[in-house]
């Protein structure tokens, strides 16, 4: 299978791109310009490669939870794609995709909702999902984790690793996005059906209300 992946909904960029069993993988933790470096990149990646964007099967991307505005540049460069070349969308969860660098028999993944909250979700072995996408204060995650029975792996970015004793932060980053992409490519979908996953409303929503409720 050839694809494009990218990840622009979390605090480091990623674009992965494969064609005839040749990888190559792009990561930049410097976010703020991903709108800037998101198609550089993947032009670099393919030309490298000796790749078009007409040579690949499908598309993917990460679709959330995360940066509102990071979801909306990646959801909107990988559906044009889809447009243009008619081709099929996989989404991807952001917390499958950390859970996908350290599978365990029950992992937990978890990151950084700003605010003091965490997003988090829970996985088998198989990295399917066991607890769905959901928002907590980060002293109700402490408590969350101290009531699982079950020997399990706490998978966490950088932000929320600082508050959760033996956290791992994953650094296999590559290899985690490969797994979540071919792990479930029978996912594929039209890209007109993909919507991101916005768990929490926005700050800028969020400071409006509060406002408004003064």
């Amino acid at each position: 299978m050839n694809y494009i992946a990218v990840d622009t909904a979390s605090g480091t960029l990623k674009v992965l791109v494969k064609y005839n069993d040749k990888y190559e993988f792009f990561s930049d933790e410097s976010f703020k310009s991903a709108s800037e470096k998101l198609m550089a990149k993947i032009d670099e990646a393919l030309s490298k490669l000796g790749a078009s964007l007409g040579d690949m099967d499908f598309f993917a991307c990460v679709i959330g939870p995360g940066s509102f505005t990071g979801i909306r540049i990646g959801l909107a460069t990988v559906k044009t794609f889809a447009y243009v070349y008619k081709k099929p969308v996989l989404p991807i969860n952001s917390l499958e995709l950390l859970a996908s660098c350290c599978p365990a028999d029950v992992t937990v993944a978890t990151i950084d909702a700003s605010n003091g909250m965490r997003y988090l979700a829970v996985y088998n072995e198989k990295v399917d999902e066991i607890m769905p996408p959901k928002v907590l204060l980060s002293e109700e995650l402490e408590t969350f984790l101290s009531s699982i029975e079950e020997a399990h792996v706490v998978v966490a970015d950088k932000v929320s690793s600082d508050s959760i004793k033996g956290a791992i932060v994953p650094t296999n980053t590559m290899e985690g996005l490969i797994r979540a992409v071919e792990n479930n490519a029978n996912r594929l979908c039209d890209g007109n059906l993909i919507e991101p996953i916005y768990i929490r409303k926005p700050q800028a929503v969020l400071d409006l209300e509060k406002r408004e409720n003064k």
